[in-house]
């Protein structure tokens, strides 16, 4: 999978065409194609696209970021004997993982889900009778 492609590698998914969310069997990008335009990623933030293991890794980070700034601004707190600072510290780390963790950033998007083509009706499927109440799937004698 190859998070920035250039625009020779388009490919159409899931109704637009993109740059973040495609794949193909070119070369890998160069530092030129690497670099991701703002309309590119003006259209991600607004698609909110995010992969399974993005949303993973988004909500360790909090976890563990909120979590060490709690400890850091107990013991900060503690020694300067004002719990306001204890909240300063839970309530900035609060801000910073939302501001980094809710939209959807290409950096949570870096394995996307290679979705599978949807299958065309069978034929014959309609003309099959399907049978209710209290006899049905029993055989007839």
């Amino acid at each position: 999978l190859k998070p920035f492609l250039g625009s020779e590698d388009l490919l159409t998914c899931s109704g637009f065409r993109s740059s973040f969310c495609c794949q193909t069997a070119s070369s890998p990008p160069s530092l030129s194609r690497a670099a991701m335009g703002l309309g590119s990623l003006w259209r991600m933030l607004k698609l909110g696209l995010i992969d399974f293991t993005g949303q993973k890794q988004a909500f360790d980070l909090q976890f563990y970021v909120i979590w060490i700034s709690g400890v850091i601004g107990f013991v900060y707190g503690l020694v300067m004997q004002r719990f306001l600072y204890t909240f300063y510290w839970v309530f900035g780390a609060t801000l910073f993982v939302t501001a980094l963790c809710l939209p959807s950033w290409p950096l949570w998007n870096r394995h996307p889900v290679p979705w599978l083509e949807p299958l065309g009706e069978a034929k014959g499927a309609g003309d099959a009778k399907k049978s209710t109440g209290k006899n049905s799937g029993k055989k007839k004698q």
